[in-house]
C-alpha cells in the first residue's frame, strides 16, 4: 500500500472508531458549545478548528483548537478570557510563548485559541498551515465563515498531508540529522549533560522521520513520536527505545552511539531509495569523532 493510501486508510479508520463511540466525550461538548458561541457572537467574522478533532483522532486526553477571526475593530478590546469561559468554566488562562491564548479549564481540559484579525484570514490560512497542520476535511474544519473569504482558502489545503517521500525531503531530513546530532554531542563533550539530554530528543525526532519515511508511515510528521506505538515496526521501536536515556553520562553516551548507528543505516537506506548521494567524506570524518567523543571519557560535570 502506497504511504498516501495508508494515511488515508488510517484517517478513515479513527473516525470510524470515533462514530461508533456512543457516549460524547467532555471535549466534543466544548465543541459544540464553542461554535454556538461563535454562531452567536456577530463580532465574529470566520472561525475554524484545527488539531486532533479536527483531523479525526481526538480522544479524552486531546485538547481542543480554535483559530477566530474577529472584526478588526472588535478585536483590540475583546475579553478573551471572558469570551473563553462561555464555552466552560475556566481555571487558568494566558497568552503562552506562542503569543496564542491558553485556557486550561475547570474540567482540566487543554484549549488553544488563536485570536486574530479578520484582515489577517489570507495570511494566516495557507499552504505552510497545510504542511504544519493537515486538515482532513473541510466539514470538521469550518466553524464559521460570515464573509465567505475563509471557506475557500481552507479547500485549497484540506485533504491528506503532503508527499513525504521525496528526494528534496529526504535530504533535508538527514541533513537535519547530521547537523543536530553534531551539536549535541559537542555540548556532551563540554560536559554539558542536561542540554546534551534535551538535543538528544531532537536527534530522535529526526530519526523517526527517516524511519517512518521507509515504512511508509508519515501521517503524523512534526509530531514524529505521536502513536508511535501503532505506526512504526517493533524493530523501529526497539532501536527507538535505545536511543532514550536518563541524564546519566553512561546512558547519554550509550543513546548517541545507538543514535548514530541507527542514523547512519537509516541515511544509507534513504540516499540508496532516492539516489541521493550523501556526504560520505564528512560522515567518515564524523564517525572517528564521535568515536573519541563517546568512547573516550569527557569532563566531568562540575
Amino acid at each position: 500500500m502506497a504511504g498516501g493510501d495508508i494515511c488515508g486508510a488510517k484517517i478513515a479508520a479513527r473516525k470510524q472508531g470515533r462514530m461508533a463511540r456512543r457516549t460524547m466525550l467532555q471535549q466534543e461538548v466544548m465543541i459544540e458549545r464553542t461554535r454556538r458561541v461563535c454562531r452567536e457572537d456577530e463580532r465574529l467574522a470566520a472561525a475554524m478548528m484545527y488539531g486532533s478533532f479536527a483531523q479525526g483522532e481526538g480522544d479524552g486526553f486531546s485538547d481542543i483548537e480554535f483559530i477566530l477571526f474577529f472584526e478588526d475593530e472588535e478585536l483590540k478590546d475583546l475579553d478573551q478570557e471572558e469570551w473563553i469561559s462561555r464555552i466552560s468554566p475556566v481555571g487558568l488562562y494566558f497568552v503562552n510563548e506562542y503569543g496564542n491564548g491558553t485556557a486550561i479549564f475547570e474540567n482540566l481540559v487543554r484549549g488553544e485559541f488563536h485570536f486574530d484579525r479578520a484582515s489577517d484570514i489570507e495570511r494566516i490560512v495557507g499552504e505552510s498551515m497545510r504542511d504544519a497542520d493537515w486538515l482532513p476535511s473541510l466539514e470538521d474544519t469550518l466553524v464559521l465563515d460570515r464573509t465567505g473569504e475563509l471557506a475557500p482558502r481552507l479547500r485549497e489545503i484540506v485533504g491528506p498531508p503532503p508527499e513525504r517521500d521525496t528526494p528534496g525531503q529526504v535530504r533535508f531530513v538527514c541533513d537535519c540529522f547530521v547537523n543536530w546530532f553534531v551539536f549535541g554531542a559537542n555540548l556532551f563533550a563540554r560536559g554539558e549533560l542536561a542540554r546534551s539530554l534535551d538535543l538528544l530528543g531532537i536527534v530522535r525526532d529526526r530519526l523517526l522521520q527517516m524511519a517512518r519515511v521507509l515504512e511508509g508511515s508519515t501521517l503524523h510528521w512534526f509530531n514524529s513520536a505521536k502513536f508511535l506505538e501503532g505506526e512504526i515496526s517493533e524493530t523501529s521501536y526497539a532501536r527507538y527505545v535505545a536511543c532514550t536515556a536518563r541524564l546519566e553520562r553512561g546512558e547519554l553516551r550509550d543513546a548517541y552511539l545507538s543514535a548514530w548507528g541507527w542514523g547512519r543505516e537509516l541515511m544509507s537506506s534513504l540516499a540508496e531509495r532516492h539516489g541521493v548521494t550523501p556526504p560520505e567524506a564528512l560522515l567518515n570524518r564524523l564517525d572517528k569523532r564521535f568515536s573519541e567523543v563517546f568512547v573516550v571519557a569527557g569532563p566531568e560535570t562540575p
